[in-house]
């Protein structure tokens, strides 16, 4: 007779599927925005708006809700953000002006931050001792993977049926998601954290967090990454198109193969990071984003380039449960809604400086040079984090003996 399973797995399945099915029903739509609001008359820089309300809205209000879910419970936070992204998806059906989509936006930005880091905290707080790692990691596994397969989805959808279709179905599928919330994954009682920095002031004290030098260590570590995945995102569509004349769709297959490869290492770099020292899983996987960096405009075409995303997915997939296995442990202490909310907000900022860093470097100094600072800033926010967690312990030390105490 099988032993039964542990009921965090039953809880972190569902909670993985729910990712899953939010990451791909927003991956649906992205392609499809720009070309619908052109429809609807709206200039370059309206559409700039349009994209860039949901992640600045989402890095905004991540803390101020992350926070709030240690308090409310964090179901109940999910439940209304998933609430919230079904609505909005029937919104961008009915919408009949730009007002209307960047309202829709910055919608659909408040509902990200109430899904996506309190997912994160309540996987945080259901990870046995030691199996942070592989909580994370699969949890990641999900975000991934949906948001590798929406843009394909989502396209496919629009040819055959028309620009409304995948609207709707970005409806269905977060609506799947909020079921599957509703049904499997349980309330918890509402953290009791620590009272030296938290009080009424969610947001301010949250950010306070900061202070704390493992805590910014660990945020550090999450947002070199993201650092990279801003200049990744808006330099490689612009280098593979203009430079090397590749199509929309090779373009889309080297951004797809980055998520799948991240995704298909999470658990991987969940196990490096529950059986060595997190703080050099972390460092050793980041370490292979700046190398992707060099890499891209060295490309001589398609397959140099395909290798170069393989070699950056690989990075996110090593270092990314190692980085958000060190935030769970220190929102055990915290407040786990808290410190993800702070991770996830900061990770969004690195995203939005890291596209900012490489367009503005990619007019100034060629596309050469601006990697090279891309790898150079990277790097640089990589020693920052080590030089916070320089007083890191592993818990997993004197449990694996893989690993030195420092």
């Amino acid at each position: 007779m099988s032993p039964p399973v542990p009921a965090y797995r039953k809880s972190l399945f569902a909670l993985v599927l729910a990712m899953f099915s939010m990451a791909m029903g927003v991956g649906f739509i992205v392609p499809l925005l720009p070309v619908y609001a052109e429809n609807m008359g709206a200039s370059g820089a309206w559409i700039g708006m349009i994209f860039a309300a949901d992640p600045l809205f989402r890095a905004i209000f991540m803390v101020l809700f992350g926070a709030l879910s240690d308090r409310k419970g964090k179901r109940k936070v999910m439940q209304v953000g998933l609430s919230g992204y079904v609505l909005v998806s029937l919104g961008f059906v009915a919408a009949g002006t730009v007002g209307h989509l960047l309202l829709l936006r910055i919608l659909q930005g408040l509902c990200s931050a109430m899904v996506g880091p309190v997912s994160r905290a309540y996987a945080g707080e259901i990870s046995p001792a030691n199996r942070e790692g592989e909580v994370m990691g699969y949890l990641n596994m999900g975000f991934f993977l949906g948001f590798a397969g929406g843009p394909l989805v989502g396209g496919l959808l629009a040819d055959a049926f028309g620009l409304n279709v995948p609207f709707y179905a970005m409806g269905i599928i977060t609506g799947a998601a909020l079921l599957l919330v509703t049904l499997f994954v349980p309330e918890q009682t509402p953290s009791r954290v620590s009272t030296d920095i938290l009080s009424l002031n969610l947001v301010v004290d949250s950010v306070g967090l900061l202070r704390i030098r493992l805590v910014a260590g660990a945020v550090a570590l999450r947002s070199a990454v993201g650092i990279g995945h801003g200049v990744f995102s808006t330099l490689l569509p612009l280098i593979a198109q203009l430079t090397l004349g590749l199509t929309a769709a090779q373009v889309g297959l080297v951004v797809t193969v980055r998520s799948l490869v991240a995704a298909a290492l999470q658990p991987k770099g969940g196990y490096l990071a529950d059986n060595f020292n997190r703080r050099w899983v972390g460092l050793l996987g980041s370490l292979l984003l700046p190398i992707g960096f060099i890499a891209i405009p060295l490309s001589q075409g398609f397959w140099h380039l395909l290798a170069t995303s393989v070699i950056i997915g690989a990075g996110f997939g090593i270092s990314v449960p190692a980085a958000e296995a060190m935030a769970v442990e220190r929102g055990r202490e915290h407040g786990m809604g808290s410190i993800m909310g702070l991770n996830e907000m900061c990770r969004s900022l690195a995203m939005a400086a890291g596209a900012l860093l490489g367009g503005s470097s990619l007019d100034y100094t060629g596309a050469l040079n601006a990697h090279i600072i891309a790898a150079a800033v990277s790097v640089l926010g990589l020693v920052g984090a080590m030089w916070l967690l320089r007083a890191y312990r592993p818990p997993n030390a004197r449990r694996t003996g893989l690993v030195s105490p420092d």
